[in-house]
């Protein structure tokens, strides 16, 4: 009769504890939550069950747990984060917040309900259940309360499990409370079940609670009382995950392997890692029949839509099925990735781009690659991108270097990262772990990390150009063809309906429309469209055609859809059951950011686009309609698993555009869905969307552009301008909206005029108004990049804080055309038309300050011009300002990101055309000889508006003239040379500084351009000048020019220093705290350019620009691939024509001596830092200089 108990006994704990099913790896419930009391030694060793399942959380009630209880036992082999109940009730941070810092679903939390011994410390001592109450017992309901909140666990799918290893005997102990709080919570025990490891303990337990509670039956059906702890432990144990192999190995130096341990594996929180024997070794495939069900099940999730599993690669690996097909591109993609761990240059951090359309088996064809090398590198998935990038890299470095005792016994990491929103995140993840393996003073012959980035995009050949790219299309090469066929009958041997996979059919039949038309028909064919079910289709269709990766969470879909716990335990109603023909259309999928959660989305992008239009053409659904409903269904916002993922998903839909840069076909104004509706649609989505999010600034944003740009209502826009700048009133973009409004409409109000000949007095008065508000506004967009905060005004953490932080330049540009704006209207006035000579040059007086309007003017037109003297009496200095802005913007500073380089370009052709205006305005002299019979004023002043013309006015501008596609360059540069002789000439006594800085810079430059020209002035007088500067600015400076041509005049020749050359450490310093101050706001995107390298010949002639370095390269496709691949450096003609110099490394800290009795010390910043190793490591290096605005800069660096 015992035998039986026990035997029944062990049933009922099975179905406690996994709803009635097979194993924990398929159990009904998601996450469990341990709470456990005294655990006395003899009994760990009957607690390897513990390890086995997945413990949301664990509230220990024995203080000495950690030193010998059950968190010792489990920590022996798996990874916990110990933690204590007032951690989780902190009120200034949201729920996510404190999932990320106590990095919640990645490892379990081990939390210590009453104190841990171990520690020492008063605070954390264990206190007496009276003290407890007091004390702790507070602290204690809050965490139960955030336990079991819809937003951190999904009800009916978490099990709380009270392990009673000692008896309860005390009507206050915590353990009584504590089952109380949850059996309130969570309205009985249904998600609740009791282990007592002795009839004795149960009995008192019971006994105990009827006391507290009006508990019944119900203790009893979910306890089990009469097993003991080692019958319990062996009991669980046969539960133990049957898919997983029960040693996981690692490659290591010589084709040798490691173990992986778990409690390592489990620190790498951020990655899925592929192992040599991935899926070998299982439990599973020991026992045929389940295998071949469990295989049945995997290949169909796959071929339905899901995404690809390694068992999918297995079971071909081991003839269980067909080869993989393999798509084009799959050979490529592999030798790239094997030449580039094999190629001799040195870089930490490689990225290999595939493009791909969305569902075109991108994903798979990257995991395939990694399948096939997973015994050549250490291969792993980011399998949430959301994770912070430091700690990304950290991991990584852990990976690259596990068990490794030397830098030879390194194995490069290859790294999928697939489908980030945006492309540029991959290069700040790059330069983040390449970063952080420099810290850590890696050293290495051979590239250590390749990132293999998959993205989607809607043009990969277009995106797929660089070399080091691959593109996959919609479109399958005959022999693909044939496979998928002979793969098609295979799978009709073993799959019924298999023309419901509709996925792979669709790749079979070579993405044809018609097709995917036809079954989108077919299923939504007489289909009640007013019920929640078809609801739910609309959405998902709309989400998963617009936006990348969309997939809302089970949980929602069930709770939209009127599905709950049911009375029979374990047998609720599915998804799929509910969803009923609409279901062939949905799969399920894990969804890893965002706290990690079961997702649903439609099988294939394609057929969610085809839903979008037959819904449109057989139920007159459009678009609009759909998002209005989601925007109002108030279920999706409130509360749930899944909620943030969905919020940020629905104003991505709103909000974000398309751009080529990203590899999407145009730039768009607006997002593609905005894009796709009416004028009325796009306002009634957007008006709702704000009222949806009412923190979003950039959805009021967005109909204030849509006002401006599409209807022509600049009140209505205005209205909405303001409403974005009240939500964020320090966001700089938000600003230049408010400024685009006001610009938009003197715009739109000159070309409804273009043919007019005079402006009236109110129009006037109208549009200056205007004018002088978009330059206000302007400004104020200028100041606010420059601050540190405006950034954190966004919709979107996910991207703030992941791309470089831009720069916003909108500011200076809008700026620019205002003031053009306004010249084209005062040219309407009487006062300054435009068809009148004469008033030309009075309006430009007038623009720059130098012309008053009379002070009692009769004339209606100066009355109403002296309504905006301030503005427009500065409207040339704010111009040029502006112009200098982008001049140093463009020359001084260089992209960190290469993709934005077409957008750089275009914007520098617009402020070509822009300047070119300004000069005509402004700079209207003859640029020929100057006549002597002009009075020296005069010819000064035309001197400097022809030099201002010639954009010579300033560094940036004079640098400009390096640039080979400069035409004419030389001439030019013979000009401006003479022009500044004669300035200095004519005021020889006067400190000009700047102006004897420009005339160095340009004798420089020419000598650069033509070494022979008769123009350029010996050295010993550009030294003498560049002195008098010196002296003149002292060493604190506002800018950094002349500490940057003492660094190019006085760089040393030798060893022997003169007096200018001991002066050259203190001038380094001063340009490289002159630089920050200067120019730091700017360096967010950017990084100082090298202007000039060091030379081996003397004199002007040492001073080498970049230019000169590429025309030995003659023309190539893409010249900056032999720069960032440090290619450049290894050319005999570079060379032989650049000065390698020696200096000492201090760890990452570069520096060269020069001197023979008293000795310099200059430093110098390294470019890329490869060879260098951290921890103060001492070494002598060579290496080649660069002179830039922030400071000498060391190339090619080698250790000596």
């Amino acid at each position: 009769m015992k035998a039986n108990k026990e035997e029944s006994e062990g049933q009922k704990l099975v179905k406690l504890l996994i709803g009635n099913r097979e194993s924990l790896d398929n159990s009904y419930y998601n996450w469990y939550i341990l709470v456990t009391n005294k655990c006395h030694p003899n009994q760990t060793k009957n607690l390897d069950f513990v390890k086995e399942i997945k413990w949301f959380a664990v509230l220990e009630f024995d203080p000495e747990s950690e030193s010998k209880g059950v968190a010792k036992a489990y920590k022996k082999s798996r990874v916990a984060n110990l933690h204590f109940p007032r951690q989780y009730e902190e009120k200034t941070t949201t729920i996510g917040e404190k999932i990320s810092s106590l990095n919640l679903y990645d490892q379990p939390s081990w939390i210590f309900c009453n104190g841990r011994s171990d520690l020492k410390d008063e605070r954390y001592k264990p206190l007496e259940p009276h003290l407890w109450h007091r004390e702790r017992a507070s602290e204690v309901k809050k965490l139960i309360f955030f336990l079991v909140d819809e937003n951190v666990m999904t009800r009916g799918k978490f099990l709380v499990v009270f392990l009673l290893l000692s008896p309860v005997e005390n009507p206050g102990d915590p353990l009584i409370e504590t089952f109380s709080n949850f059996y309130q919570e969570l309205n009985g025990m249904e998600s609740i079940m009791c282990i007592c490891v002795n009839s004795q303990i149960f009995q008192k337990w019971q006994d105990l609670l009827r006391a507290r509670l009006t508990i019944g039956d119900e203790l009893t059906n979910h306890s089990i009382s009469t097993l003991n702890l080692e019958l319990i432990n062996s009991t669980i144990l046969t539960l133990k995950p049957v898919t997983q192999s029960p040693r996981r190995f690692l490659p290591a130096r010589g084709s040798a392997s490691v173990i992986l341990e778990k409690k390592e594996e489990e620190i790498l929180t951020a990655l899925e890692i592929l192992c040599e024997n991935q899926c070998r070794d299982t439990d599973i495939e020991k026992n045929e029949s389940k295998f071949q069900e469990f295989k049945k099940t995997q290949e169909e999730h796959f071929y339905r839509g899901g995404k690809v599993s390694w068992w999918n690669f297995y079971f071909s690996s081991k003839n269980y099925t067909l080869a993989f097909v393999k798509r084009k591109g799959y050979d490529d993609l592999k030798s790239l990735i094997q030449n580039c761990s094999k190629s001799p240059k040195q870089i930490f951090v490689r990225i290999i781009n595939l493009y791909h359309h969305p569902g075109c088996g991108g994903t798979t064809l990257a995991m395939n690659v990694l399948w096939d090398l997973r015994k050549n590198f250490r291969c792993a998935v980011l399998k949430n991108k959301a994770i912070d990038f430091a700690e990304i890299g950290e991991q990584v470095t852990k990976l690259i270097t596990y068990k490794a005792t030397s830098h030879q016994d390194y194995i490069p990491v290859l790294l999928l990262v697939d489908d980030f929103e945006e492309q540029e995140n991959v290069y700040v993840l790059q330069n983040t772990i390449h970063s952080i393996l420099a810290e850590k003073g890696l050293r290495y012959e051979k590239t250590l990390v390749i990132i293999l980035n998959c993205m989607r995009s809607r043009n990969p050949d277009e995106s797929a150009k660089s070399a080091d790219s691959i593109a996959l299309k919609y479109q399958l090469t005959p022999d693909e063809q044939r496979a998928f066929e002979a793969k098609l009958e295979e799978m009709e041997k073993q799959h019924k309906n298999c023309e419901n996979f509709y996925s792979f059919m669709i790749m079979k039949e070579n993405f044809d429309k018609t097709y995917i038309e036809n079954v989108v028909k077919n299923i939504l064919k007489g289909q009640n469209m007013d019920s929640k079910e078809a609801q739910l289709i609309s959405f998902l269709a709309l989400l998963n055609s617009y936006v990348t990766d969309f997939t809302m969470s089970v949980s929602q879909c069930e709770i939209f859809l009127g599905i709950t716990s049911t009375s029979t335990p374990w047998k609720r109603e599915s998804l799929e059951d509910k969803m009923g023909t609409y279901s062939t259309l949905l799969i399920n999928t894990e969804v890893a950011e965002y706290r990690g959660y079961k997702g649903v989305r439609i099988i294939h992008p394609l057929i969610a686009t085809c839903c979008l239009e037959e819904l449109q053409r057989s139920c007159h659904l459009n678009k609009c309609q759909i998002a209005l409903k989601i925007l109002k269904e108030n279920l999706f916002y409130v509360s749930g698993i899944g909620r943030d993922k969905f919020q940020h998903d629905v104003q991505t839909l709103l909000l974000t555009r398309q751009r080529k840069e990203y590899g999407d076909e145009t730039d768009t104004l607006f997002s593609p869905l905005i894009e796709a509706l009416q004028n009325d649609e796009v306002e009634r989505v957007l008006t709702e969307g704000s009222i949806r999010f009412p923190q979003n600034a950039f959805i009021c944003q967005a109909l204030a552009r849509h006002f401006y740009y599409k209807e022509k209502d600049f009140d209505m826009a205005l209205d909405w301008a303001n409403k974005a700048k009240m939500r964020a009133p320090k966001n700089s973009y938000i600003s230049d909206t408010l400024g685009q409004v006001y610009k938009s409409k003197i715009k739109w109000w000159l070309d409804e005029n273009k043919n007019r000949k005079e402006i009236t007095v109110n129009d006037l008065n109208i549009y200056l108004e205007a004018a002088e508000n978009a330059s206000r506004a302007f400004k104020k967009s200028q100041e606010e990049t420059d601050r540190k905060d405006y950034e954190t005004e966004t919709w979107s953490l996910q991207k703030s804080k992941r791309k470089y932080d831009m720069y916003n330049t909108a500011g200076f540009l809008g700026e620019i055309e205002v003031g053009l704006y306004t010249i084209q209207i005062l040219q309407l006035t009487p006062c300054f038309h435009k068809e009148n000579e004469s008033s030309k040059k009075i309006m430009a007086e007038f623009l720059s300050g130098k012309w008053s309007i009379p002070t009692k003017p009769k004339n209606e037109y100066y009355s109403a011009l002296s309504n905006f003297t301030s503005y427009l009496q500065n409207l040339q200095p704010a111009m040029k300002k502006c112009f200098d802005f982008f001049a140093d913007y463009m020359v001084l500073l260089k992209l960190r990101n290469t993709q934005k380089e077409t957008a750089e370009y275009l914007l520098s052709k617009k402020i070509s055309h822009f300047f070119s205006k300004y000069r005509e305005y402004f700079c209207h002299v003859d640029l020929g000889p100057l006549q002597s019979k002009e009075s020296l004023l005069l010819q000064e002043e035309n001197c400097r508006k022809s030099l201002e013309a010639l954009k010579a006015d300033g560094f940036s501008g004079l640098l400009e003239y390096l640039n080979p596609n400069h035409k004419e360059a030389t001439t030019f540069m013979e000009n401006i040379v003479e022009k500044y002789a004669l300035l200095l000439q004519q005021n020889p006594n006067t400190r000009l500084a700047k102006d004897k800085q420009n005339f160095i810079l340009a004798n420089i430059i020419l000598s650069c351009l033509k070494p022979t020209s008769k123009f350029i002035q010996p050295l010993i007088t550009l030294k003498k000048q560049l002195r008098e500067v010196l002296q003149f600015v002292g060493l604190s400076h506002q800018y950094p020019d002349p500490y940057f041509l003492a660094c190019l005049l006085f760089w040393p020749e030798n060893e022997e220093l003169d007096e200018d050359a001991k002066l050259l450490e203190k001038y380094v310093s001063s340009l490289n705290r002159s630089f920050k101050r200067q120019y730091r706001s700017m360096c967010r995107s950017k990084q100082a350019s090298t202007l000039f390298y060091l030379g081996k010949n003397r004199g002007l002639n040492r001073l080498i620009h970049k230019a000169e370095i590429e025309q030995h390269f003659g023309k190539v496709q893409n010249i900056n691939f032999f720069w960032q691949s440090g290619n450049v450096w290894k050319k005999e003609k570079v060379k032989n024509l650049l000065c390698r110099l020696t200096g000492l490394a201090e760890g990452k800290k570069l520096s060269i001596e020069y001197g023979t009795e008293k000795k310099i010390k200059i430093p110098v910043t390294s470019v890329y830092s490869g060879p260098l190793r951290s921890g103060g490591n001492i070494e002598r290096v060579s290496f080649y200089l660069g002179f830039s605005i922030e400071g000498p800069l060391a190339y090619d660096i080698q250790v000596i």
